[in-house]
């Protein structure tokens, strides 16, 4: 179930690294890191919390679609899949700045989803009363599952980036039947949307405000008259098809990177830590037990 790291960073306190320090610096031994953050795509996956009832399934748990697994997490079944960033905290919350209150871990999680939703693209991510995650116009775009042993935090959170949305219509996302999920992409898409179609009402009313003005005779033949235009080739179609998706595939993967880097910094910003990019050999040991663990719980 693990999937491709595209960051693994060392959360050390502010004091305890100076402006000239480089990511590459590993924290002295007196100041040792605070913990580890791991930020990845999952490859396409449903996963259950601890207690999450297999009722939320909108098909035979025996008979998945996708791979099922049920995680330690709390909370109910979700998707995972490319598009989706996923941001795993390993922090020791008795240490400050941190709080050894889960509560308050999980709203600074939603707090740094808010913050690199409206530094990336202007989005302004609300929480909603009674229901955990961050949402954009009622929708949810971030979803959060976390536990802690010890006071030490693993899973994390996942944000829509701009994921395939279709495998969250064989679930009841987060057991919430009454919301819909949202992507970054699919919310500034329709953004966009409206945007246009604004401004071609004002031409359209420009444009009627125009004829209104113009009395002149117009030959009512004429448009019939008029070289009707080539429709485009099958060759030329599909040309122009493939040239769309090569254009989207390389906005996806833009928006993506900019949204590792946001939430990177947002994360720095709201727990007061400095990020240090992670040994990996130091990684792919903590990385191990946890991969095994994984498939090791199938449903």
């Amino acid at each position: 179930m693990v999937g491709t790291v595209i960051a693994a960073a060392a959360a050390t306190t502010t004091a305890a690294t100076t402006a000239a320090d480089s990511l590459g610096n590993t924290p002295s031994p007196s100041s040792p890191p605070l913990g580890s953050l791991v930020l990845l795509q999952h490859p396409p996956v449903y996963t259950l919390g601890a207690g999450a009832t297999e009722g939320h399934l909108k098909f035979d748990a025996a008979a998945s679609p996708l791979p099922l697994y049920r995680t330690e997490r709390g909370g109910e079944v979700t998707y995972h899949g490319p598009g989706q960033l996923v941001l795993y905290p390993i922090l020791d919350l008795r240490r400050p700045p941190l709080q050894p209150d889960l509560h308050w871990y999980m709203r600074q999680l939603e707090e740094v989803v808010i913050r690199a939703l409206d530094s990336c693209s202007g989005l302004r991510g609300e929480r909603i009363d009674g229901l955990t995650g961050v949402w954009v116009h009622g929708q949810k775009v971030a979803a959060l599952g976390v536990r802690a042993t010890r006071w030490v935090t693993y899973h994390g959170l996942a944000l829509n980036v701009c994921p395939d949305l279709a495998p969250f219509q064989q679930i009841v996302p987060c057991g919430i039947a009454d919301r819909q999920v949202a992507s970054v992409a699919g919310l500034l898409a329709a953004a966009s949307q409206q945007q246009q179609q604004q401004q071609q009402q004002q031409q359209q009313r420009g444009r009627d405000s125009s004829n209104l003005l113009d009395n002149a005779w117009r030959d009512p033949l004429a448009a019939s008259l008029a070289p009707e235009e080539a429709m485009p080739s099958t060759g030329a179609a599909l040309a122009a098809l493939g040239e769309q998706r090569a254009r989207q595939a390389a906005e996806e993967a833009a928006l993506l990177q900019e949204y590792r880097y946001g939430l990177l910094e947002a994360f720095e910003a709201v727990f007061g830590v400095e990020l240090q990019a992670a040994d990996p050999g130091g990684m792919a040991g903590l990385l191990a037990p946890a991969a095994a663990a994984a498939q090791s719980a199938p449903v």
